[in-house]
Parts: structure tokens; sequence; C-alpha cells
């Protein structure tokens, strides 16, 4: 939650209920003071929040949309019990504001993501924000112009509406043309210059309006027979602000969905960094080379030199498909499985006797993709965490089901345990919970340690 936000919504449902309680006493018509103060809370929010221009339009439309319903729902649910109309209309306008300002905070946290650059305060964010706020100020004074007694009476009003509505193939038609809009026109607005932007949208604005208003009222377009009268004036009001508010929420569900696909996509670019950093340190990981320089050294003192020679051939090869799978985000079952086998032999070489690993992978799974290095950290874990002597043999076991491969091996304790920072698990969890959507299972049942991969 963002600071003073909750002192922000109160003062601004107290401010709206003294207006309207002034209005009422002096005999003034509250309606564009109320938009007024709504559009500016709307305003501060969305700059808390450090919104885009199209966001913070877009979320101001549907703040008076939604505040001007249920103001009106609140009002008639308290004439019921309330006589006098001083006290119903504040207290509808306070109930109301809060309720909108904290369904706002909702959204807008809910939407994380970064909607906006260092602009959010510039001179071009203002400019458009005042140009929206001023337009949609005359759009509520044309609505409230026409909606007024000389114009129309309430009960034409309820009728347009009912044909606008229960017209469900054109609702339906209106909703997946603005779909269409939006996601082509987020896809290229960044291409666009501002005033080609706002002249592309007020002409679908004006095209989406004309076809709502001839379909409710004529049928099929483009038969305009008889189209201006003043019933089909109405019908387009009424399509107007449908249009208005669909476009509205159609933007603010695409920002939603496009900021959660970037956030997801920051996600993955900065784990999959830390997991690439945690194989780079492996590739130079100080105590695995000098261990494999002690074995190497061994042998050749040995005077065995064909063992000496494809102990250096393995390491070689593990070293170059770690440098091979460095930029690669997965890699086949069978690629990653010669490397870890390769990896089996030269820990066998250092522990010829206490260490025993068992494969058992069905060969139609060698073609599924895993992770690069996962299984061989594992095996290495297994290798750092336990105890290997004669005494006691340390087993891993690697299977595969057609789904799943896991990795278990039966604890053994060291006395002196090795240090751990658990990165090397987490990045693979997220890994694997980033490109496929799969969880990794971790277990330790009966002394046995059993991670489990999921096969992509």
């Amino acid at each position: 939650m963002k600071r003073g936000v909750t002192a922000m919504i109160h003062i601004f449902a107290l401010l709206h209920a003294v207006v309207a309680l002034a209005c009422r006493l002096t005999g003034v018509v509250d309606e564009l003071l109320l938009t007024m103060l709504t559009m500016i809370m709307a305003l501060l929010l969305c700059l808390k929040w450090e919104r885009s221009v199209e966001f913070t339009a877009s979320s101001i439309i549907i703040v008076n949309l939604f505040g001007y319903i249920f103001g009106s729902l609140w009002a008639h649910l308290f004439s019921l019990f309330i006589s006098r109309s001083i006290i119903i209309h504040p207290l509808s306008t306070f109930i109301t504001t809060e309720m909108v300002g904290w369904g706002m905070v909702g959204v807008l946290t809910l939407f994380k993501g970064k909607h906006t650059d260092s602009k959010a305060l510039s001179s071009y964010y203002l400019t458009w924000i005042i140009i929206a706020m001023v337009i949609i100020f005359f759009f509520r004074l044309g609505i409230l112009s026409l909606f007024s007694k000389d114009f129309y009476e309430p009960g034409e009003l309820i009728l347009a509406t009912r044909k606008v509505f229960s017209n469900s193939f054109a609702l339906i038609v209106l909703i997946c043309i603005n779909i269409i809009f939006i996601r082509s026109f987020s896809n290229n607005e960044k291409k666009l210059n501002p005033w080609i932007k706002l002249l592309f949208l007020c002409i679908f604005i004006l095209l989406a309006i004309l076809f709502e208003t001839s379909f409710v009222k004529i049928g099929l377009p483009p038969v305009f027979e008889n189209l201006i009268d003043k019933e089909t004036g109405l019908i387009a009001i009424v399509a107007s602000i449908t249009e208005f508010a669909v476009l509205c929420i159609v933007y603010i569900i695409n920002s939603a969905i496009t900021s959660r696909n970037e956030i997801k996509m920051e996600r993955y670019k900065a784990n999959m960094a830390q997991y690439r950093y945690l194989k780079l340190k492996k590739q130079v990981n100080p105590h695995f080379l000098f261990n494999s320089l002690n074995v190497l050294n061994y042998l050749i003192i040995d005077e065995k030199t064909e063992q000496a020679s494809t102990y250096t051939q393995k390491l070689a090869a593990i070293y170059r498909y770690m440098l091979k799978s460095e930029d690669e985000d997965l890699v086949t079952l069978r690629d990653e499985m010669k490397f870890v086998e390769q990896y089996i032999d030269l820990i066998k070489v250092r522990f010829p006797q206490g260490f025993d690993v068992n494969i058992d992978i069905q060969e139609e799974d060698y073609g599924r993709l895993v992770l690069p290095c996962s299984i061989q950290l594992l095996v290495e874990n297994a290798t750092k965490h336990n105890a290997i002597s004669p005494n006691k043999e340390l087993t891993i076991n690697i299977k595969s089901n057609g789904t799943e491969i896991s990795i278990d091996n039966n604890v053994i304790p060291k006395l002196t345990k090795s240090p751990s920072t658990g990165l090397g698990q987490k990045y693979i969890r997220q890994q694997y919970l980033d490109l496929s959507g799969k969880e990794v299972r971790i277990e330790c049942i009966n002394d046995i340690y059993r991670v489990t991969l999921p096969l992509i």
C-alpha cells in the first residue's frame, strides 16, 4: 500500500459529501463538481502508482461510470429508509467515493508492472492527462445536458438502454472489435506519434459507435434509411457510453495481461542470469578443479597413462558441455545424461569404493528436455553433502517415468557439514516454473532424499 492513500480516499469521500450537501442546500447542480473531484482522485491515485496516460484516462472514465451507477443505486436504497433527500445524496456520494477509491486501489495493486517510464511527471504526461480530463469533463457535460428533461424523458432513456443491452450479438461484436483494436494498437503504439494515436483512436470510437447505433436501430449495417431521429439519437448516446466503457475496460485488462507478462519475463531473465552465473562459478570452481588435478596427478605418478588420458578427455568434455550449454535454456535428456555419466566417471575415480549410481531411463524419454546441468548439480549435491566410505555406500538412483525424472540418494550425514546456500536448487525450481509452469518436487522420506524434475 502506498503511503497516504488511505487519507487521500477518506478526504475525497468527505469532499464529495460536503460538495453534494452544499449544492443541495444552494440548489446548484452537483454532477459536474463531483465529476471533477472524482477525476482528480483517480488522477492522483494513478500518479501514485506511476501509470501511463492511457491507463490513467481509462481509469478516470471507468471510475466516473461506476461512480454514477453505484451512486444511483445507493441513493435508491437509502430512499427506502430515509425520507429527507438532503441526507440521502451526501451519504450515497460518500459511500460511493469510498467504494470507487478502494476498488481502484485494488485494481492498481493487483495489476502491477511497469506501465510508464520516467515521463510519469513530465510535461508530456501532464499535457495529455489534462486533454483527457477536459474531453471526459465535456463528455459528461454533454451527457448531462442531453439527459435533461428538455431533450429526453426518463422513460425514453430506459427504453433506449434496454434496446442497446438486449442486442447481445451487437454487444459481443463490439467487445470483440475493441479487443482486436486494443491488442493491435498496443503492439504498435510505440511506433506511432501521439497525435496519430489520438486520431486513430477517435476514428475507431466513431466507427464503433456508428456500428452499434445502426445495428441496434435498424439491424445489419450498412442500411441507414431513417437513421436520424430522436430515438436514434438517444440510442447513439447510450452506444457512446457503452463504447467508452468497453474500450476502457478492455484496455485495463490488456494492460494487466501485458504487465503480468512483463513481470514474468523480467523474473525469468533475472533467474536465468542467476542460474548462468551459478553455472559459470561451477566452470571455474576451484575445489572441483583442484580435486580433478589431484586425481590426474595421482594417475600420472602411478604411471596409469591410459587412465590419465581418459580422465583428461572426460574432464575436457565436461567443461566443453558447460560452455556449449551456457546460452541454452533447455537441452535434451540424452545430452544431459552423457554429461552426467562423464561426471560420475570422474567421481568414481576419486571414490572407487563406497559410491554407486543406478540409471534407469526409458528410451523414449531421452528426447525430452531438461534444464542444462540440473541433473549433474543434484548428483554433485549428493556427493557434497553426504559421507562416502567403503563401510556405507552412497547410492544415487536416476529414474524416469515418461513425464518426470527423479534423482534420489540415501542420506549419510557427514561429521562436518559442507556449507550450502541452497541457491542451486532454488534457481532450478524457479527456472522450471518459468519455462514450463511445472513444479520441482523435493522430499526426504525414511532417509531417502529425492528431487523430481519434470520432463519438458
